[in-house]
């Protein structure tokens, strides 16, 4: 039986040059080795958004923990239960994480980022090399970065294949921006860094760290 492996992936910041806001563009990619595996994970996860406030729409994490958009309306428990919802699909679910992230200068983010993303498939590279076919689901929300994807997977896989994917579509396309934010916050963490919106929807940095960023850690492939 052929190993296929899904990468679902999403990014955090933008191509822009630095600013005091935009300090960090990351990369993360939720690796799932067997789709089947996850069906009951998923099923619980549409059971608990049942008749919750979220409409008929994906989580956001961004927007999501300031409050803006379509949570605008969302007191705080409600939106936390959404996080944590979201949360519980990555943190038990049969899936595991990558992520890297460059800090943004003056020079090229699309050459740091290739950098970096070379760095990241190189380093795993006998992994992705036991699978007989790679699809990589994309948004094609920033066309610098599929052109990066595209250019990086062609120069060491003959056997994959991109497909554009929609959040509402893929629930792991979410958990793919939850992975992005939680790997923002951790270098903001680290750095002191923190907004007064995450501070507050976190209850501090140190339940972040010890609770959140902890267990998101522990999913990273080994």
């Amino acid at each position: 039986m052929k190993k296929q492996l899904s990468i679902y992936i999403d990014e955090t910041g933008d191509f822009g040059p630095y600013d005091s806001i935009t300090k960090i563009y990351g990369v993360a990619f939720v690796l799932c080795e067997d789709l089947e595996k996850c069906d009951s994970y998923l099923r619980s996860f549409f059971r608990r958004l049942q008749n919750k406030e979220c409409g008929n729409f994906p989580i956001h994490v961004g927007p999501l923990i300031r409050r803006e958009g379509p949570y605008s309306h969302l007191n705080y428990e409600s939106r936390l239960v959404l996080f944590d919802t979201l949360f519980d699909l990555l943190l038990n679910s049969p899936i595991s994480i990558l992520d890297t992230k460059v800090k943004k200068s003056d020079k090229s983010t699309d050459e740091a980022m290739a950098k970096a993303l070379s760095i990241l498939i190189r380093d795993n590279i006998q992994y992705f090399h036991s699978f007989d076919k790679i699809t990589i689901y994309y948004d094609n929300g920033q066309s610098q970065l599929r052109s990066l994807l595209l250019g990086i997977f062609s120069a060491n896989f003959l056997n994959y294949e991109m497909v554009l994917a929609r959040q509402s579509e893929h629930p792991f396309m979410q958990v793919a921006d939850l992975a992005a934010s939680l790997s923002l916050l951790d270098y903001k963490v680290h750095e002191s860094n923190l907004s007064n919106s995450e501070n507050e929807f976190f209850a501090g940095r140190r339940k972040l760290k010890k609770i959140y960023l902890a267990c998101f850690n522990k999913k990273k492939l080994r």
